[in-house]
């Protein structure tokens, strides 16, 4: 992959913050960073405090997290069965025996006994080993699924919060439109008013601003809608205003990778598919460990007793007791029932392997799609600064035909309307943009960046 078009898509984007907050620390089964959010409702949002607020008020973070804390603490109880298991045990005993008729009726026996015994399984077909690498696996597919997890939050994070930069420029595009529209309703009046022009281009001028206040206020409707899906994806409180910061125009000329080359990264890195894959070698090493359970195991024993064993009363003199010895357990038959587990284990196998074939499918449809995306994006947004630019000429030569009245008032409506689209219509390119080039990076896995990158800011 052109490692140049990602370095400039991090440093234009900011993407090498997002993974310095997420990855930086990719420990196993470490703690959930510190989600002390400072709550400046006056300062302007950027992209990087929403990933971040996002990332720690997220349910599915959060499970993801302490999912990867039950797989670590899997893999110690795994390794702990290859350890010998030691026990002690220790017993007093103070009885008291009561005899009636006797010469002497009353009998009394103290005694303290204690034991310490060693058990050690020594062979078992294979059964611990592949327990362990069951777990170790199924480790591996937590972490990818904590980073699928981080992946799925962050893209959605992104989408919602230029879903808001959108709306929000959307209006200050209608904005400026009933601003021209009441700006060509005066100049329409002062030319009645003057008997150059008559009533209907008073009224052909009213319609249009009542038209283009009509369009603002569904716009801002449009940008409560987005702002508020923002804040529940950030989980900010209810009623929270927020601030986003001014929007700026990039333009943004490096060539795309190739295709394949993208796929090749994908496979290569998407948390998803690393997931799956993890997942489908847990499952094929549990075929193993279930075959093995019914195989013969051999073990060693050795103990140390005093006064008496430990299921016994101590005896009142003194006794020392040294045992060792090996068993060896040979399972006969057992209802059938490691025979149904085998092929429950190499069902699930199978649909495993299977799980890995859709994950990568899935995977790269979307990456195709995303792909597409960056470049009818990048494409729409040269052809809107272009329809802008002509907009806007035309728009002047029309008010000044108006003015010199060689033009009508419809010539001059059409072009406000005009110029009203391609303020709305450049306000969503870039924005798809922004969110489609960050969407791919998110698309194939590509989120923690060089160990020495400085995290970059947002604006």
């Amino acid at each position: 992959m052109d490692a140049r078009f990602i370095r400039h898509w991090r440093r234009s984007t900011g993407i090498t913050t997002i993974a310095w907050l997420l990855l930086v620390h990719p420990a196993r089964g470490a703690d959930l960073p510190g989600c002390d959010l400072p709550d400046d409702a006056s300062a302007p949002l950027t992209l990087t405090a929403a990933v971040d607020a996002a990332l720690c008020r997220n349910v599915k973070t959060s499970t993801a997290w302490q999912t990867l804390q039950a797989r670590t603490a899997e893999v110690g109880i795994a390794h702990a069965a290859s350890l010998p298991a030691v026990n002690a045990s220790l017993l007093a005993q103070n009885s008291i025996t009561r005899t009636p008729g006797a010469t002497d009726p009353t009998s009394r026996m103290r005694g303290l006994g204690g034991s310490v015994g060693v058990n050690w399984r020594l062979f078992d077909f294979g059964e611990r080993a592949a327990n362990q690498s069951t777990a170790d696996r199924l480790l591996e597919a937590a972490v990818a699924s904590r980073d699928d997890a981080v992946r799925k939050t962050v893209a959605e994070t992104v989408q919602a919060y230029y879903a808001a930069l959108q709306a929000r420029a959307t209006l200050e595009a209608r904005q400026q439109a009933a601003r021209q529209a009441a700006r060509t309703l005066a100049a329409a009046e002062r030319r009645e008013e003057r008997g150059v022009a008559g009533r209907n281009d008073t009224l052909q001028a009213e319609t249009a601003l009542a038209r283009a206040r009509l369009s603002r206020q569904r716009a801002q409707a449009d940008v409560d809608k987005a702002f508020s899906s923002l804040g529940y994806v950030i989980g900010t409180p209810v009623g929270t205003a927020l601030t986003l910061p001014v929007r700026v125009s990039s333009d943004d000329s490096t060539p795309m990778p190739d295709l394949a080359a993208l796929m090749d990264d994908a496979r290569m890195h998407h948390p998803a598919i690393l997931a799956a894959r993890a997942q489908r070698d847990a499952d094929a090493r549990k075929v193993s460990a279930t075959l093995s359970q019914g195989r013969p195991t051999v073990d060693v024993s050795l103990s140390h007793q005093r006064n008496g064993s430990s299921n016994q009363a101590p005896s009142s003199g003194r006794s020392s007791t040294i045992s060792a010895g090996f068993t060896v357990n040979i399972p006969i038959f057992d209802g059938y029932s490691n025979k149904y587990q085998v092929q429950r284990a190499r069902a699930q196998a199978e649909v495993s392997e299977a799980q890995v074939i859709d994950a990568e499918q899935q995977v790269l449809s979307e990456l195709v799609k995303t792909v597409s995306d960056v470049h009818s994006s990048r494409a729409s947004m040269d052809s809107s600064k272009q329809l802008l630019d002509t907009a806007s000429a035309a728009l002047e030569s029309a008010g000044n035909r108006y003015q010199r009245g060689v033009g009508d008032i419809l010539e001059l409506i059409n072009a406000q309307n005009a110029l009203a689209d391609a303020l709305e219509s450049q306000a969503q390119c870039e924005s798809l943009w922004h969110a489609a080039r960050l969407k791919l990076l998110a698309d194939i896995g590509q989120w923690q960046g060089d160990s020495e990158a400085k995290p970059l800011r947002l604006r």
